[in-house]
């Protein structure tokens, strides 16, 4: 053989082997991005926009404002309808080199997108589904897919287009899982995906599988804080909390079920050491664990390390013996032990008296009572039982515009329509003159025994609460129902069914919200629906530290024909009192004007104002004279 051949052939070895490196390497890189995107796809919804075009399927794809590049390799699933402009679809893709790189299209039921576009971790749009993570505590029956899942507490309603993912296992019976869910008009839960998460994630045994760094669990840290900045698209990037800078990526579990992410919002941050440190979870969390440490006088030995929280409530369970034990104050587990404080001045510790419970919180979750104070006995079944005016635990206010009257005159008695909630008119009711469809109005209500609300007094009214958008209604009630485990889901306020997601606002700085609860709410109609914009917690009437019997001298700069407005400083015996929106103002035994008699129950807040729960007018049928003596 020539030595021109040798060389010949020794270069075609050479190139050879360097185009089979190069198909190796290719398969190695290609395994290697299947295995990233099995891990951890990205996944993003919304509407087409734009396709490749004359019927294509490779090209740049145009999803929710998002454009994704689809090859050879990128798979397509139209089951739930053709993959066109203006459908609802699905993107599993990668990203390469500031490129989209698309594995998978799929179609998706119309409902899947709401009208918005997300991926990642979620968002902070109506349309970004909610995650939850737990222990699976119940399945549809006969090892079906569809029906409803029961996971730590929760029902999700799995259907036929809830997608199941078991990369990390089956989703069975007692299996760690994550649940992408939408909050439906009716409060119940739909589940969009249910996936298989290592046991580690629920508590378990098992290594750290969940992203964010870290080996073990050891390393964990976690803080409660407020949001000081978060990304401005998305959940995924770097996250402020309590000065702290921290990054989120696409392994990080996010949990918004006391209230939605905002700047200022109380989060529970768990996270592992680094430079930034990276979080591993970040959950919504109650207000009292971002500002409630230190120490008061209520305390015990234990308590000055934890967090502190307060709410009134109504008791529902009691130890079978005795005080000590497990009590349920609304849907809140609160355990009594020889150190509490009880105080029953008021009324006798027994189901159905409202409380002020102080408690704090300990590294098992569990809350310890520090005092707990009867406050009155809730009447209920429609009934006054104490002959005072007022339908303790079971009465309200609102501002709204009428919508429709009882028989459709004034005076009709029947069911009217205040700003999409009914109310029972009869001839006990007092009607102010003036009032017609579109009449801006205050309702004093009370709930009788259906559980529906009895109109008091019907007024009309310049003030209208002070919502915070056109379209918006306020109305105060006592709290009969909410969601186990959160915010998110069905409250049941004073008879009238309300739900709230992931954008509603929950502002539990003054008190945690049970059941019992005295409660503003400003809200929004859509399609027959009370979608709840905010929940804030304020003292109940009648349930402050102070009660006192005076002069009404003043009602600040309120016109005569408008007394029954909030947000004005009331002069009653000689003290300033603080009249909001939140207050009960009650003439139904005795005028609200100045010069009357009044009796007023009020608490002084944290900025040393003197704040009235309630002012009730009383007729005093009898005055005693008494004779002075010089000492």
């Amino acid at each position: 053989m020539s030595t021109t051949q040798n060389t010949h052939k020794s270069l075609f070895s050479m190139v050879l082997a360097v185009m089979l490196f190069g198909v190796l390497f290719g398969l190695m890189g290609l395994q290697t991005g299947q295995a990233q995107a099995k891990d951890g796809d990205l996944i993003w919804r919304g509407v087409v926009e734009a396709t490749p075009g004359d019927g294509q399927r490779i090209g740049n794809w145009t999803v929710g404002g998002e454009v994704f590049v689809a090859n050879g390799s990128t798979e397509f699933d139209e089951e739930e309808g053709s993959l066109v402009v203006g459908a609802c679809a699905k993107v599993k893709y990668i990203e390469s080199d500031g490129a989209k790189i698309a594995e998978e299209i799929d179609s998706e039921p119309a409902t899947d997108c709401d009208g918005s576009s997300g991926g990642g971790g979620g968002g902070d749009d109506d349309g970004d589904p909610l995650e939850w993570r737990g222990l699976v505590e119940a399945t549809p029956q006969n090892g079906q897919r569809i029906g409803e899942w029961t996971v730590r507490g929760r029902v999700f309603v799995a259907t036929s287009s809830t997608e199941f993912d078991e990369v990390e296992g089956p989703v069975q019976m007692d299996a760690c899982v994550k649940v992408d869910y939408f909050v439906q008009d009716d409060g119940s839960f739909r589940a969009r995906e249910i996936d298989s998460e290592p046991a580690s994630d629920c508590g378990g045994s098992g290594g750290d599988d969940n992203g964010g760094g870290g080996d073990d669990n050891s390393d964990d840290q976690k803080r409660y804080a407020r949001v000081d900045a978060m990304p401005q698209s998305g959940l995924v990037g770097q996250w402020t909390i309590g000065g702290t800078v921290y990054t989120a990526d696409n392994n990080t579990y996010f949990e918004q079920e006391d209230g939605g992410f905002r700047v200022g919002a109380c989060v529970e941050v768990e996270y592992v050491n680094g430079n930034p440190p990276v979080a591993k979870e970040i959950k919504t969390e109650s207000s009292y664990k971002c500002d409630g440490q230190g120490s008061d006088d209520d305390d015990d030995d234990n308590s000055a390390q934890y967090p502190k929280g307060e709410l009134y409530g109504v008791i529902r369970e009691l130890p079978q013996s005795g005080l000590i034990g497990k009590w349920m104050i609304g849907s809140i587990a609160m355990t009594v032990t020889e150190q509490t404080r009880l105080d029953a001045e008021h009324a006798p510790f027994e189901v159905g008296v409202l409380v002020e419970a102080k408690f704090y919180t300990n590294d098992n979750d569990e809350n310890i009572a520090l005092k707990i104070e009867s406050k009155y006995r809730t009447d209920d079944n429609g009934s006054d039982d104490d002959d005072n005016g007022s339908h303790e635990g079971n009465e309200g206010h609102a501002y709204g515009v009428i919508e429709s009257i009882g028989s459709g005159t004034l005076g009709g008695f029947g069911t009217w329509i205040i700003s999409g909630i009914d109310y029972l008119v009869s001839d006990t009711t007092r009607l102010d003159s003036g009032l017609a469809v579109g009449v801006q109005v205050k309702v004093e209500y009370y709930v009788n025994a259906d559980k529906k609300r009895v109109a008091k007094e019907i007024e009309t009214s310049n003030d209208d609460g002070a919502p915070s958008q056109t379209g918006h209604f306020k109305t105060y009630g006592f709290v009969d129902q909410r969601p186990a485990g959160g915010i998110n889901g069905q409250w049941i306020i004073d008879g009238v069914t309300f739900v709230a997601d992931q954008t509603t606002i929950i502002d539990d700085s003054r008190a945690v919200p049970v059941e019992g609860s005295y409660v503003e709410v400003e809200y929004r109609v859509e399609n027959g629906v009370n979608k709840l914009k905010k929940i804030e917690t304020h003292v109940p009437p009648g349930a402050g530290s102070d009660d006192s019997i005076g002069r009404l001298d003043s009602v600040g700069q309120l016109a005569a024909s408008d007394i029954s407005a909030g947000n004005a400083v009331w002069v009653i015996g000689g003290v300033s009192y603080n009249v909001i929106d939140a207050t009960a103002l009650n003439d139904s035994r005795g005028a609200l004007t100045v010069g009357s008699t009044v009796s007023v129950n009020s608490y002084t807040d944290a900025s040393g104002n003197v704040v009235a729960t309630s002012v009730r007018g009383i007729t005093l049928s009898n005055i005693i004279y008494l004779p002075g003596v010089d000492r």
